[in-house]
């Protein structure tokens, strides 16, 4: 999502949050606990509760010849690096946050060390992509109208992380095919309350509904950095490329602030 200010004096980095788009990479869910099957909600009819919340697709990266490149603060070659496809990338999301907390000193350059350390030794059977499967059960016939079926029923393994807040704000990861090639894609997904959600002006969005193309404010700062520190540690073991990718970024930012 883009960057909407970096308050370097205070030390803050505030992210425009859409409110209406429901076929993006980020959803507005409700649920009751952290543990059911959020169903998505129709933001500009049914007005925000303390049982709704946002499900994001982060990422930490974006192909520097992407259209999109311009929702990156930081779309400069010398912020690049090569990731495991080959492709030239620049820092979004989870890297730029990274890089402006370094930049502002909310994470040191021990932190940095301490993380490309923890992703360099997950060895290759630690990797969430050679730990699971997809299970399909043994099919058997059912009928329905007339017409015979054979019924079987798949297995997607879910993980569920909890950022030592009660879950208050959890990672979710969820294997699935890959759309693509074949083997399995692990995707992560960052899910918080709307009520850490303001407005533009700084009010809750709780009570009401969300006007035409709304953005809210998510804010990151030193009380809430250590989500992104951790979102690193779980993309690292993800995949093997996850990993090689998220060295590469960690490195990189090692490099500009040494």
């Amino acid at each position: 999502m883009r960057i909407v200010e970096v308050d370097k004096l205070n030390k803050k980095i505030k992210v425009g949050i859409p409110l209406t788009e429901h076929t993006g990479k980020i959803r507005i869910k409700e649920r009751t606990k952290y543990t059911d099957f959020g169903i998505p909600v129709a933001t500009r009819r049914k007005p925000f509760n303390k049982n709704m919340y946002v499900e994001w697709q982060i990422g930490y990266d974006l192909n520097i010849k992407s259209k999109k490149v311009e929702l990156s603060t930081l779309n400069n070659d010398s912020l690049s690096f090569i990731a495991y496809n080959g492709e030239q990338k620049i820092l979004y999301e989870l890297s730029e946050y990274l890089y402006y907390f370094r930049e502002m000193g909310v994470i040191s350059s021990k932190e940095i060390d301490d993380l490309i350390n923890y992703v360099q030794n997950i060895p290759d059977d630690g990797l969430i992509e050679n730990i699971y499967r997809i299970y399909k059960s043994n099919p058997i016939k059912k009928e329905i109208n007339g017409i015979t079926f054979l019924e079987s029923e798949l297995k997607y393994p879910h993980l569920i992380h909890d950022f030592n807040n009660g879950f208050f704000v959890i990672a979710e990861i969820t294997i699935r095919e890959k759309q693509k090639a074949v083997g399995i894609q692990p995707m992560l997904y960052i899910c918080f309350p709307v009520s850490c959600l303001t407005d533009s002006q700084g009010n809750s969005i709780l009570g009401r509904t969300a006007n035409t193309k709304e953005n809210a404010i998510l804010e990151l700062n030193a009380s809430n950095e250590f989500i992104v520190r951790e979102c690193f540690k779980i993309f690292g073991m993800l995949s093997k490329a996850h990993k090689h990718d998220v060295l590469e970024i960690l490195n990189l930012i090692k490099r500009i602030f040494k």
